[in-house]
């Protein structure tokens, strides 16, 4: 049989016993956690307090390392436009060694966004579909991009990712009201640089003879 006690069973002086014995209790309970938090905040200031000069010492060699790599590569960047013309606006470049043992990147990590001009361009893609007949097959994948790239967020602005969309369906379409919208939102976009990195590979043979790749990455504001 569980073993309980009845409220009715009790004396007047055990009531008051039993009360004091929980209130005993739940005042030690809270003084346990209060103490726990206490010890988990000094916790997080020795942890905290430890790591930290060496990771801001690590984070400014990152930095330095970062500098070094794109000073020792200028050179390079300078003799592979001359080369191979390519556009200042690329926003990095992979340099790999011919054996195939190491490779660098170098570059730029970028945002997209719009100067608010795209919105003409949206309206000219939807003034183009309304002449699309049901069963052209364009008019479906078109009002999907039209629900997708080009439906605004919360903040009002588009999809940047899915413009290689439009711009794929411009020269299959070969329409100019849909090329006209097309290349309003395109020259709509502008790049943003959040920060730069240098990223790689590196292999290399350890002791017991095999070969091992060794990634690498920094970023740095």
């Amino acid at each position: 049989m569980e073993n309980t006690i009845e409220k009715t069973t009790l004396s007047p002086a055990e009531e008051v016993r039993l009360k004091n014995q929980w209130a005993a209790e739940e005042k030690a309970a809270k003084r346990k956690r209060e103490d726990d938090i206490d010890a988990y905040k000094d916790m997080i200031d020795e942890t905290v307090l430890f790591l930290a000069p060496d990771l801001a010492d690590f984070g400014t060699l990152q930095n330095l390392k970062v500098d070094e790599t794109f000073d020792a590569f200028k050179n390079a960047l300078a003799l592979k436009k001359e080369l191979y013309d390519y556009k200042d606006s690329q926003s990095s470049h992979t340099f790999s060694a011919r054996n195939g043992m190491a490779s660098i990147c170098i570059g730029h990590n970028e945002i997209i966004g719009f100067d608010g001009t795209e919105n003409a361009g949206v309206m000219k893609i939807r003034e183009f579909i309304t002449t699309l007949g049901a069963d052209d097959e364009n008019r479906e994948i078109l009002a999907d991009l039209l629900e997708t790239f080009m439906k605004p967020n919360k903040k009002g602005e588009l999809n940047p990712t899915r413009v290689v969309e439009l711009i794929s369906r411009k020269e299959k379409i070969n329409k100019p009201l849909f090329s006209d919208g097309v290349d309003i939102i395109v020259k709509a976009q502008f790049k943003t640089r959040t920060s730069t990195f240098v990223k790689g590979w590196f292999k290399r043979i350890n002791a017991d003879g095999k070969e091992v790749k060794l990634e690498f990455s920094i970023s740095t504001k």
